[in-house]
């Protein structure tokens, strides 16, 4: 009986990681019917300054470059013309959907909807910034995308 090697099963957990996510970055990079894109422009309205949640290391699959990934959500606030309430993502040094002044905002009925899903965003952009960066804790470990946030 072969002995099970950790590398594949990680690689293996990755890889249903990111088929599992790619509905949720395909839904995340669409506008809306009206061209206009609704979770960035409410996050506009987003109280400043973020709070950083979490700080990364990208090395760049197209030149090996290397670059600081910052992961930072809003507190939840109204949403623009609506009864919702939102939570800002934003992800910044990846060049993405994400690293924008405001980023994109994740929509619920009260603040703590608004937040897990901001949550499941943020796991969204990282998905995303990993298409272009390898992805590593600043002592260097490698970061493991199917770990839940």
């Amino acid at each position: 009986m072969p002995i099970p090697d950790d590398k594949s099963r990680r690689e293996a957990r990755l890889a249903e990681a990111l088929r599992t996510n790619l509905r949720r970055r395909k839904a995340a990079a669409r506008p809306a019917p009206d061209g206009e894109d609704r979770a960035a422009a409410a996050a506009v309205a987003a109280p400043q300054p973020y709070s950083p949640v979490r700080c990364l290391v990208g090395l760049s699959h197209r030149d090996g470059r290397q670059v600081t990934l910052r992961l930072e959500l809003s507190v939840p606030y109204g949403a623009p013309h609506s009864d919702e309430v939102c939570c800002a993502v934003r992800l910044s040094g990846d060049g993405g959907a994400f690293d924008t002044d405001h980023g994109k905002a994740a929509f619920g009925v009260d603040g703590l909807q608004a937040t897990q899903r901001a949550i499941a965003l943020a796991q969204v952009a990282l998905d995303l910034a990993s298409t272009g960066f390898e992805l590593s804790w600043p002592d260097g470990r490698p970061y493991d995308l199917s770990a839940p946030i």
